[in-house]
This record gives structure tokens, C-alpha cells and sequence, in this order.
């Protein structure tokens, strides 16, 4: 008996796939590059470190991976969602090709390299769990999903509140941007894994 998929269906599907892979990529990094310090060092800097193509390819995932969700969920919500969904792929998508300023560098000294990616940093940590929640509520009505989108981000709201309250709390230092003292990694790993949870099971809906 042979199955036929149709476009969406295959684009959700590569959404779980895509998300998997940038999760395995990350804990294979932690393993790989553990100078990085998770508990101080961002993802991002993974980039800088003997294997960052591993980073890349987790950035590329994660970005494909939304743009593929935007599409899967195109036929079921309006518009907006899609756009707000597609929009916040810029992050990791221009992450892949521009790195980070490592935490340890003075702010006065940030290169345009480093501001650059701390905007698309930006585009994805705050517009994610926006966008995350308007898909989510645009999509409630649909029989096939109901409101389990719309509940679950949540989850992307709490990564985000965690992260924001552990970067605001941090001691200010003028000769560096962050230092082991500044412990914001593991906010960044967890609220990383809240949306790329959520992306996954955005996913896994459209395939039921």
C-alpha cells in the first residue's frame, strides 16, 4: 500500500526532522567544544570553535525548519501567522553566516561582524514566541489541531522571560560583555529548546 504525502504534509514532516537535527547537533557541540562553558558561553560561540560548522548546520536547520512550518501551516491559517512564523526564520538563517563577538569582548570593542549577529539574534529570541503564539491562535479553530499550539507557547514565553530576566540581572562589567559570572548560557540552551519544541510539534499537528 503506498502513501501519498501531500506538500504540507512533507514540509511538516521535514519541521521535525530539521528540529531534531539542530538539537543533536547542540548537545553533540557540548560534548565536541566543551572550552564553551555552557553555563556562561552562548550557543552562538560554538561558531567560533574547531567544529562551528556543526553550528552552521544547527542554524541552518533551525531556520529551514521555520520556513518550512510557515509553509505547512500556510493552508490552514491566514497571512499574518505565516509571515510572523517566516519573518523570525532571518535569525538563524543569518546566523549561519555571521558570527558572534565572543561574550568576552569589551563593548566598546564590538565589531560590525558581532552587531550584526546580535540583531538576528534579536529578529528570532524576542519575535519567536510572537509569532509562535499568533500561529498558534490563528490555527485554534482548525478541528485537526484545536488549541494545543495556542497553549503550548507558553513555553517559548517562558524561555524568553527566563532568558531576559538572567541577561538584565547579570553584573555590568565595562571591560567585557559577559564573564563566568554572567551566567546566562543555560537560559540561552533552554529557552532554544522551548521553541525548537514548539516548532516540532507545530509539525507534528499537520501530519496527524
Amino acid at each position: 500500500m503506498s502513501i501519498s504525502l501531500t506538500a504540507a504534509e512533507i514540509a511538516a514532516a521535514y519541521t521535525i526532522g530539521a528540529s531534531a537535527v539542530a538539537v543533536a547537533l547542540v548537545v553533540a557541540l557540548h560534548m565536541l567544544e566543551p572550552e564553551f562553558a555552557p553555563s556562561w558561553r552562548m550557543l552562538s560561540e560554538y561558531t567560533l570553535g574547531r567544529f562551528g560548522l556543526l553550528m552552521r548546520l544547527a542554524f541552518l536547520a533551525a531556520g529551514t525548519a521555520l520556513i518550512a512550518l510557515a509553509y505547512a501551516l500556510s493552508s490552514l491559517t491566514g497571512t499574518i501567522a505565516v509571515w510572523a512564523l517566516a519573518v523570525t526564520a532571518i535569525g538563524p538563517l543569518g546566523a549561519v553566516f555571521v558570527d558572534t563577538d565572543p561574550v568576552t569582548t569589551p563593548r566598546a570593542q564590538f565589531s560590525a561582524r558581532g552587531n550584526l549577529h546580535a540583531a538576528l539574534g534579536s529578529i528570532f529570541i524576542l519575535g519567536f514566541p510572537l509569532a509562535a503564539t499568533i500561529a498558534g491562535v490563528a490555527v485554534a479553530g482548525d478541528p485537526s489541531i484545536g488549541q494545543i499550539l495556542a497553549f503550548a507557547s507558553v513555553f517559548p514565553w517562558a524561555g524568553l522571560i527566563w532568558f531576559m530576566t538572567a541577561t538584565l540581572r547579570a553584573p555590568r562589567r565595562a571591560d567585557a560583555s559577559g564573564g563566568p559570572e554572567v551566567r546566562i548560557g543555560w537560559p540561552n540552551r533552554i529557552s532554544m529548546l522551548a521553541y525548537l519544541g514548539w516548532i516540532a510539534l507545530a509539525g507534528s499537528t499537520v501530519l496527524r
